[in-house]
């Protein structure tokens, strides 16, 4: 399956609470949606993807995926990361047979208060 980078997620959406230390375990959770135009339907599988990188390394999440069954297609879903120190870096990815695809909007934002999720994550 081809794999391309859609986008690096800009530090500004990289919420993260005041006081995160080195190592320190707690939760980011992000909507991502991705609307894909394609040139052709081609009943094959296409993938969204998070990447995030933190204290422990890479990670990787799906996101949401589906079958090219339209000539435009919606995927979405909340990313609940279990993060260890700082986030880092993050990153959209698409996985899919396709190369003739437009985006015609990606959306990344925190889906809660980052500061209510470090303290689920401690508690």
């Amino acid at each position: 399956m081809y794999r391309h980078k859609l986008t690096d997620v800009p530090d500004s959406v990289l919420k993260q609470p005041s006081g995160i230390k080195k190592q320190m375990r707690w939760q980011a959770d992000y909507n991502v949606a991705a609307w894909f135009r394609f040139d052709r339907v081609a009943q094959q599988p296409i993938r969204l993807q998070l990447f995030w990188h933190d204290d422990s390394g890479q990670h990787s999440m799906n996101i949401d995926q589906t079958n090219v069954n339209a000539s435009s297609l919606l995927l979405s879903g909340i990313a609940k990361l279990k993060v260890n120190g700082p986030l880092q870096a993050m990153s959209i990815i698409v996985e899919c047979e396709h190369h003739d695809y437009r985006v015609d909007e990606l959306f990344v934002q925190p889906a809660a208060n980052p500061a209510q999720t470090a303290q689920r994550a401690q508690s």
